[in-house]
């Protein structure tokens, strides 16, 4: 096995979720980093991974261990990252790690297995070809939490949540979108998992929610923006300014204008 960082995915709740693969790259590491490493150890002993030195690694630890990370790996070392829970480095610790050890030439692994993004996309009951967009966690104030959905429109949106900001996310997104569906997801792959799927006038009834944990949330975006004001007297200035195959290229997304209709209007116009 090549010396280098193997990027290793652990069960986001049910233990038996770890892979054949996974379990056999930790036995075989000589160091493994985590968040936590109370929590990794509950994991790593399930399993009988005993080998291997464990270290705590998180986005703070970057500028003291980094130049010893390349340094094990580079003395014929096998280094394993893994998260307190799913695949690392999503909203999880290893990022700028990562980066730096391509830099440096070091060999880099990814070690797939189980992720609450892609179970949640199955739980979510998305059912339509809007793009799927990730934003991890949102910021805590509220206006802040808006700017993230800015200019947003026709989306699948997924992000991760706590138990403080959980009814505040919510309330956000009816308010930016009161058409929005919403899918919260809590304990998944658990004995509890739970799935609320609700409306506006839905979460009336609900809110607020009284839940403990992290959450991943799955929102059926639709914020349509808002339509400004269009007058005949811009209209001309423009079709004298960029012609008439142009202008309708801008109207479509700035005015969500069809063609029809739009020379319709211009015939209109300049009938006047």
């Amino acid at each position: 096995m090549k010396s280098g960082l193997y990027i290793v995915a652990t069960p986001i709740g049910n233990l038996d979720d770890i892979t054949i693969r996974a379990i056999n790259i930790l036995k075989k590491s000589d160091v493994i980093l985590c968040e936590n490493t109370k929590h990794s150890l509950k994991l790593l002993r399930h399993f009988d991974i005993k080998n291997a030195k464990i270290e705590k690694y998180t986005d703070h630890d970057f500028n003291k261990k980094h130049l010893q990370i390349e340094g094990l790996i580079k003395s014929d070392n096998i280094v394993s990252l893994i998260s307190d829970a799913g695949s690392p480095i999503i909203s999880d610790p290893g990022s700028n790690l990562v980066k730096y050890l391509f830099e440096k030439d070091c060999h880099i692994e990814s070690i797939p297995g189980p992720s609450s993004i892609v179970s949640a996309m199955q739980l979510s009951g998305f059912y339509n070809s809007y793009p799927t967009i990730f934003l991890g966690f949102l910021p805590k104030k509220i206006e802040q939490k808006k700017k993230c959905f800015k200019d947003m429109t026709y989306s699948n949106v997924i992000f991760f949540t706590t138990s403080p900001q959980l009814n505040k996310d919510v309330q956000t997104l009816f308010d930016l979108d009161p058409s929005c569906k919403i899918t919260v997801l809590n304990e998944m792959t658990k004995k509890f998992e739970k799935r609320l799927s609700f409306s506006l006038n839905e979460y009336a009834q609900l809110k607020p929610l009284v839940l403990k944990g992290e959450f991943v949330i799955c929102v059926e975006y639709n914020g349509i923006k808002e339509i400004p004001a269009l007058n005949d007297n811009q209209i001309l200035k423009d079709l004298a300014k960029y012609g008439s195959k142009k202008i309708y290229e801008i109207y479509r997304t700035t005015y969500n204008m069809k063609r029809n209709e739009l020379y319709k209007k211009i015939l209109a116009i300049k009938k006047n």
